[in-house]
């Protein structure tokens, strides 16, 4: 896209609480949108959105605690209640006031218990395969991959060849895993690579997912797009249907040839439904208080 914010892109690093952040920024316009990743990623993971939105953008994609290239927290600190108040420390240190939020699976956990308790800052929210109801065989075989999974390679290439072998990557093309790649991964002085997330961070965090979020989805008044991957086996047919009931004014969409990782399995269909639930919001946000 060529009036995209793709080419407009920097970081930063704020102190959020107690701990100093990391993000990812494209664009500076008007209109601010929050992308908060999944267990074990990152905030570069949103470039595909980047190519997706318009100049009158500006995306912040955040390091989460223990992720990238943000602090590391102590054991005991990965509830959604500890992201969430980094993100309210976050969005107050970069004088955020009203803006939207993106989040994919952890992400999204964490943007929904924002949105329940700063309504009047977020102007719309996008959830990719909210995961609070993720069923356990799904969290624990995600556990098991991380126990499992080698942490350093000896070279870029035999990291791609292992990424091709992930579960949640399956559907990922060439192109995609070598980008999520570029952002998962660290290069040491002696060439070997290493994941740039906290093993037992990621643990810890998939362990205490499960949780009854019930009241935050009925306390959230902003504009919601629900992105379900067609064959999730993390936002299930029974958690859909109460969400249907319980979330007001919601908008939930399959996302076709999609598992849990819409954004890499299906990036132009996740992209460009995203673009649509920011666009049907007319007025634009303040990114800063006055």
């Amino acid at each position: 896209m060529t009036d995209s914010i793709i080419n407009q892109h920097s970081d930063g690093f704020v102190q959020a609480g107690a701990l100093k952040l990391h993000y990812e920024q494209w664009g500076d316009g008007p209109r601010t949108v929050v992308a908060l990743h999944g267990t074990s990623l990152h905030g570069k993971v949103w470039y595909w959105l980047a190519q997706a939105l318009p100049r009158e953008y500006r995306l912040i994609g955040l390091d989460q605690r223990s992720h990238g290239d943000s602090e590391r927290a102590s054991p005991g600190q990965y509830t959604v209640d500890h992201y969430c108040a980094d993100l309210e420390a976050f969005a107050d240190s970069m004088k955020l006031d009203r803006f939207s939020i993106v989040g994919s699976s952890l992400g999204s956990r964490v943007a929904l218990l924002y949105a329940a308790r700063h309504p009047e800052r977020v102007e719309s929210m996008g959830l990719l395969d909210l995961s609070f109801e993720m069923p356990t065989v799904a969290s624990e075989h995600m556990v098991h991959a991380h126990i499992t999974r080698p942490r350093t390679f000896a070279n870029f290439e035999e990291a791609v060849a292992f990424s091709k072998t992930l579960p949640q990557r399956l559907r990922f093309t060439d192109d995609i895993h070598r980008r999520t790649l570029e952002g998962d991964l660290q290069r040491h002085a002696d060439g070997t690579w290493e994941w740039r997330y906290e093993k037992e961070a990621a643990i810890e965090t998939l362990r205490c997912a499960a949780r009854d979020m019930w009241d935050s989805v009925r306390a959230v008044r902003t504009p919601t797009t629900i992105l379900r991957g067609a064959d999730s086996d993390v936002l299930i047919p029974s958690t859909v249907e109460r969400l249907k009931k319980e979330f007001r004014g919601v908008r939930i969409v399959d996302v076709p040839n999609a598992g849990h990782s819409i954004w890499g399995d299906n990036p132009e269909f996740t992209a460009q439904a995203l673009v649509d639930m920011l666009d049907s919001v007319k007025a634009p946000a303040q990114t800063a208080s006055a």
